[in-house]
């Protein structure tokens, strides 16, 4: 008659067998080796898996997190707009910052850029990430998020509001031999008939090096205009703005003047 010993709770199951007419004792410890053999094997290679993972995390650092921890030694800005301010920040020499900045659409175009809300900072020795969060503190009408290494500024009131164009979600779109992002507007606007949007150039070149293809699925337009900054290079981004009907992207590579 042989007796089943409970099996080991594990990958590799291990059960060991008694029969009676044999020393239960050799039989019973020889398993017992074969268990601590298989075992040790076990934890060897979980081991050195761990070891690989937290050696990878240590030294691999998403790109959101390097802009957000780049340090600007002064920023200040007097009487300004949170426009203004995110354009002083256009222009500090930070390699991989691109922003997205998304201004409140203006009624009608004959009012002025909206200068409601105005405000002065001095910060010293600061993160991307703490004037970031000054500047929406500062002016509460708007918020930040980061997307890739692109950080997107846009109106409080949009958030969740599917029917607002740069939180419309894509299936796909593909863009062939584009030269720069003003020509994928062309193909964005074949898919949203109903929307009205333009664009407006800033500075003398928004042209990619070279003609660029590419396809993305399930994407947002806020997150296809960020993909279009990114390729520019180290540095660059987006804006929308302009008033109800006469909608408008510009682009820019190093940093913008706001009008």
């Amino acid at each position: 008659m042989a007796t089943q010993l409970p099996c080991l709770d594990s990958a590799f199951p291990v059960c060991a067998f008694i029969r009676g007419s044999a020393p239960s004792g050799v039989l019973f410890n020889l398993t017992l080796m074969k268990r601590a053999s298989i075992l040790a094997a076990l934890l060897l290679v979980l081991t050195a898996c761990n070891y690989g993972q937290a050696t990878s995390a240590r030294t691999e650092d998403p790109p959101s997190a390097t802009v957000l921890s780049s340090r600007v030694a002064q920023f200040d800005v007097t009487d300004a707009t949170i426009i203004d301010a995110l354009s002083k920040l256009s222009y500090e020499p930070i390699s991989g910052l691109h922003l997205g900045v998304e201004e409140i659409i203006r009624d009608k175009a004959s009012e002025p850029t909206d200068g409601t809300v105005r405000f002065s900072l001095s910060l010293h020795d600061v993160t991307v990430r703490d004037i970031m969060d000054a500047l929406c503190k500062s002016d509460r009408r708007y918020i930040w998020s980061m997307d890739g290494s692109t950080v997107n500024v846009y109106p409080r009131e949009t958030v969740g509001k599917s029917s607002y164009l740069l939180n419309r979600e894509l299936d796909s779109i593909a863009l062939k031999n584009i030269s720069g992002p003003s020509d994928a507007l062309s193909s964005l606007m074949k898919l949203l008939p109903d929307e009205q949007l333009g664009y407006a150039g800033i500075g003398v070149n928004n042209d990619y090096p070279e003609a660029w293809s590419v396809s993305f699925i399930n994407i947002t337009v806020r997150e296809l205009m960020n993909r279009l900054s990114e390729h520019y290079g180290p540095r660059g981004g987006w804006i929308w703005s302009g008033s109800r009907g006469q909608r408008f992207f510009a682009y820019f590579e190093h940093g913008f003047r706001q009008s």
